[in-house]
């Protein structure tokens, strides 16, 4: 299995960031700006992990993620967030059989790093 990672972000310089830190970090990214494409394309690309913004339009990450769990063929890829805004246990809690942990932005390579070994 090929080390690939989707990174689902609608902030452009976020997406610019990560496809030159991935590579380094030896990750293969697929950068997706929009999370409703990001569904169409996980029908073709299986990538290891998804790097999931939350906050985003005109579908949100609790959105895409529950739709994500919906799918038989996508539903046991992790998810990490990857996000500006905080989370909040109550928040999370709802989600939690959904998601590996949670990176909030800004992020450091090294924290990158270390959330991303589990899955190398």
């Amino acid at each position: 299995m090929s080390r690939k990672v989707m990174v689902i972000d609608d902030d452009l310089p976020t997406l610019e960031v990560m496809k030159l830190l991935l590579p380094r970090l030896g990750w293969e990214p697929i950068m997706v700006n929009n999370a409703l494409e990001a569904l169409e394309m996980l029908e073709k690309e299986q990538p290891r992990l998804i790097l999931l913004d939350i906050m985003m339009s005109p579908l949100n990450g609790w959105e895409f993620l529950k739709r994500l769990r919906g799918n038989p063929a996508m539903k046991d890829i992790p998810v990490l967030l990857f996000t500006a805004k905080h989370i909040w246990p109550e928040e999370f809690s709802l989600y939690a059989d959904g998601v590996v942990g949670v990176l909030e932005k800004p992020v450091l390579p090294s924290d990158l790093r270390r959330a991303l070994e589990p899955f190398a």
